[in-house]
């Protein structure tokens, strides 16, 4: 390759990382040809959502029908001027830091255990949300707490971005509504429960009509899917034709899921096009449709009801900040540079030039990894970051493991063009069995397990794929910049030990 060839396909390469990292890192006062669109943050800090490590979680405290907090029965009790004071006092006993129907307490057992198992069921709905951390726990008895990672991105987390910080608060209030939802499916002719009617039989189970739900995506456009049983199929059918008009509701217990989230009615006196009834949504409603009809279609029934007494109508949703402070995100990023840095110094410092070659392939990976995450929505942890460090040692170990074996064929007397033929034929064989493994490892692990657990999976997984194609590319350039370079052996910092001529 001619050097002219080479310095443009180098100067084109260094270039690109140097655009692509400064999108990424820097930010941007204002877009050429955005209409004056100006961008306060980074690729990485609008675009990478961060665990609970990061950012914190959020958290919202569910109360059965029938118990209430010491600040809400003293807040009645305490008014001497409201109306239902001695109605409280004659309802209610203390329980801990909770007060509690005298009705319940009849059979106090059997109330805790059915809040236990509802806890249970709910964990199990909260499972299936793909978080990278979440607990359910059961409060003094009585209550149940959930927690979630807000998912915020930095700039929605330092609120750069109070669009995106609303629109993650707006989406955990969905799911932590959806999945505290008690009672079967019903389907009912009108959207308020008091003033509809069921469509079903009272013998019959809506629930037992179905026998599943999914959800799906393609090119960022999210549906769900509900299956119908063949006897489902034909019941539901005679009931939507029974009827000339009007709209048919779907509930679970005493809600309708067209208010939840957005659920799509059924339209009475039309036949149904399919056993298969399809809708498109945004990706947390349609995940959130699946959970709570698959949970609900396999019994997971909750026993109570919760937040529905007059004084806890709605569900209040806490954020807290990470328990490693509000500049973890930036201590990560601060490390994971100064690993980046030191793996580049120490490259160039044992392979001079050539130092270089893996200098440009560690950012290519990193800018790689990024963007991965960040299209496929990978939830960001302290252990994410940690995998990601594990394939950027990997790629590292290959290519100083190629490195070194053409070294020793240089001191063997052969040519550099000869020895790092030689070299990367001697190393193939060991080099693709390693990625190999460790990307079937990554994939099984990413795909069988849950949560953080999950991430780290597919995180290694791209490290990986990253690490045996810039394998290759590491081959490339190192032809390319070394092409101009007229002693080949200065160029790769090898000692040439006998006085060959290169051809």
């Amino acid at each position: 390759m001619g050097k002219i060839k080479s310095a443009i396909i180098t100067a084109l390469l260094v270039a690109a990382i140097l655009v692509l990292a400064l999108f990424a890192t820097i930010s941007i006062p204002e877009l050429p040809g955005s209409n004056g669109v100006v961008r306060y943050n980074s690729f990485i800090s609008g675009g990478i959502h961060l665990g609970s490590d990061f950012t914190g979680e959020a958290y919202a405290m569910l109360y059965p029908e029938g118990v209430i907090t010491s600040a809400d029965y003293y807040l009645v009790v305490n008014d001497d001027e409201a109306e239902n004071k001695q109605e409280y006092i004659d309802k209610y006993t203390s329980r801990g830091g909770y007060f509690v129907d005298n009705e319940k307490l009849e059979d106090e057992k059997a109330f805790k255990e059915s809040i236990l198992k509802d806890a249970e069921i709910i964990s199990d709905r909260l499972s299936q949300k793909g978080y990278s951390s979440y607990s359910v726990t059961v409060v003094d008895g009585y209550a149940i707490k959930m927690s979630v990672p807000t998912n915020f991105t930095y700039a929605a987390y330092k609120s750069y971005d109070n669009v995106k910080r609303s629109e993650e608060l707006t989406k955990i209030s969905t799911t932590m509504t959806v999945v505290k939802l008690s009672g079967k499916l019903g389907l009912r002719d009108g959207a308020d429960f008091k003033t509809s009617k069921s469509l079903v039989s009272i013998n019959d189970d809506f629930g037992s009509f179905f026998k599943g739900a999914s959800m799906g995506g393609v090119a960022g456009t999210y549906f769900f899917n509900i299956d119908l049983t063949d006897e489902g199929y034909e019941s539901l059918n005679e009931i939507l034709l029974s009827q000339d008009s009007g709209n048919a509701y779907i509930y679970i217990g005493e809600t309708s899921l067209s208010s939840a989230i957005n659920f799509p009615t059924l339209s009475l006196g039309s036949p149904l096009s399919g056993k298969i009834l399809q809708y498109s949504s945004s990706e947390n409603f349609a995940q959130d449709a699946s959970i709570i009809f698959s949970s609900v279609i396999a019994g997971n029934v909750l026993t109570n009801k919760y937040n529905n007494d007059d004084v806890n109508t709605t569900t209040q949703i806490v954020t807290v900040n990470s328990v490693f402070g509000d500049m973890a995100a930036v201590y990560l990023a601060v490390a994971v540079l100064l690993v980046i840095v030191a793996a580049i110094v120490c490259s160039v410092i044992k392979y001079k030039l050539l130092g270089l070659v893996n200098a440009l392939m560690i950012l290519i990976y990193a800018l790689s990894l990024i963007t991965s995450i960040m299209l496929l929505n990978i939830q960001l942890t302290i252990a994410g970051a940690f995998t990601a460090i594990l394939g950027l040692a990997l790629l590292c170990f290959t290519n100083f493991y190629v490195f070194e074996t053409v070294r020793r064929e240089t001191q063997a007397g052969r040519t550099v063009q000869a020895s790092v033929k030689l070299g990367y034929k001697k190393t193939l064989a060991g080099v693709l069995d390693l990625h190999i493994l460790l990307v079937l490892a990554s994939l099984i692990l990413s795909l069988v397990g849950v949560g953080e657990l999950a991430a780290c999976g597919l995180i290694f997984f791209i490290g990986s794929l990253a690490s045996y194609i810039l394998y290759w590319f590491t081959r490339f350039m190192w032809y390319v910049i070394s092409s101009p370079v007229k002693d080949k052996f200065k160029f790769g910092g090898f000692a040439r030990e006998e006085d060959d001529d290169e051809d």
